[in-house]
C-alpha cells in the first residue's frame, strides 16, 4: 500500500465525523478497494477488498481513471436514501494512486426541495386566484360606477317629473277656479244655466282628482327619490370597500410574488454543483 494512501486511510474516520449528514466513505488504490466506512443510515455495501473493475458505473471509477474530481446526485430509488457522490482522486508526484470518495445522505436537501417545488406550485395557484380576484373587483368597480350614473339619471328624470306635475297641479287649479267661475255664472243665468252647472261641477271634479292624483304621484316619487339616495349611498360603500379590497389584493399580489422568488431561490441553493 502507498504510503499516501495508508496516512489517508489511518484517518479516514475522522474524515467521516466531519460531515454534518450521514456518510460514506471509500478509498481505493488503482486495483481495489482497501477502506470501507459504511454510514449510519445506509450502506452501499462495498466492501474492502471489492475490484475496481467491479464498480466501473461508479463516480468513484470514472474519477479514478480520469484523474479529475466528479461528482453525481442519486435519487433514493437504489438505496432507499437520496445521495450525492463526490470522488477525488489522490495524486502522488504527478501520478494517481487511488481515489477517494464520499457518498451524502441527501434526505434533507430533498426535503427542502420538494417544500420549495410545493411552496412554488402553490405561489402559482394563490397568484392566478389572487390576479381573478382583482378583476372581479375591478369589474364590480365598473357596475357600481355605473349604477352610480343610471341612479344620478334616475334622480334628474324625477325632477323633470316633479316640474310636469307643477305643470299639471298649476292647470288643475285654474281649470278648478274656470269650474267655479262657470258655477256662478250658470247660478245667474237660472233656468238657462243649469246644463251649465252640470259641466262646471264635472270641471272642478276633473280638477280635484287630478290633483290628488298628482298628490299621490309625488309621494310616490319622494319614496323612489329617497330609495334611490339609499341605494347611492350603499352603492359609494361598497365601492369604497371594493377599493380598499383591491388594494389588500395587490399588497397580497406583490407578498406572493416576493414568496415566489424566495421558492426559487430556494431551489436554485437545493441544486447540486455537479
Amino acid at each position: 500500500m502507498h504510503p499516501k494512501l495508508k496516512n489517508i486511510k489511518e484517518c479516514m474516520k475522522e474524515f467521516q465525523n466531519t460531515y454534518p449528514e450521514d456518510a460514506c466513505l471509500y478509498l481505493c488504490d488503482m486495483e481495489e478497494v482497501i477502506e470501507a466506512l459504511p454510514g449510519k443510515s445506509f450502506d452501499l455495501k462495498i466492501e474492502v477488498g471489492t475490484p475496481m473493475e467491479s464498480i466501473n458505473q461508479s463516480v468513484t471509477y470514472k474519477a479514478l481513471k480520469s484523474g479529475k474530481t466528479l461528482r453525481e446526485e442519486k435519487g433514493a430509488e437504489i438505496f432507499g436514501v437520496p445521495y450525492i457522490s463526490t470522488a477525488q482522486p489522490i495524486y502522488d508526484e504527478g501520478r494517481v494512486i487511488g481515489v477517494i470518495s464520499a457518498v451524502i445522505s441527501n434526505e434533507k436537501v430533498g426535503i427542502l426541495r420538494e417544500g420549495a417545488h410545493d411552496l412554488g406550485s402553490a405561489v402559482q395557484q394563490m397568484t392566478a386566484t389572487g390576479e381573478e380576484m382583482i378583476a372581479a373587483s375591478s369589474d364590480i368597480a365598473v357596475k357600481l360606477q355605473e349604477l352610480s350614473e343610471r341612479s344620478e339619471s334616475m334622480k334628474e328624470d324625477i325632477e323633470q317629473i316633479h316640474s310636469i306635475l307643477g305643470l299639471v297641479k298649476g292647470i288643475a287649479k285654474q281649470s278648478n277656479i274656470l269650474g267655479l267661475n262657470a258655477s256662478i255664472e250658470a247660478a245667474r243665468s237660472g233656468e238657462y244655466g243649469k246644463g251649465f252647472t252640470v259641466v262646471a261641477k264635472e270641471i272642478r271634479k276633473m280638477a280635484d282628482s287630478s290633483n290628488e292624483r298628482v298628490l299621490e304621484i309625488e309621494k310616490q316619487l319622494e319614496a323612489i327619490k329617497e330609495a334611490i339616495e339609499q341605494m347611492n349611498e350603499s352603492t359609494n360603500t361598497i365601492a369604497a370597500f371594493t377599493e380598499e379590497h383591491n388594494a389588500s389584493m395587490q399588497q397580497l399580489a406583490n407578498t406572493y410574488e416576493q414568496i415566489g422568488k424566495t421558492s426559487e431561490r430556494l431551489l436554485e441553493a437545493s441544486k447540486i454543483t455537479i
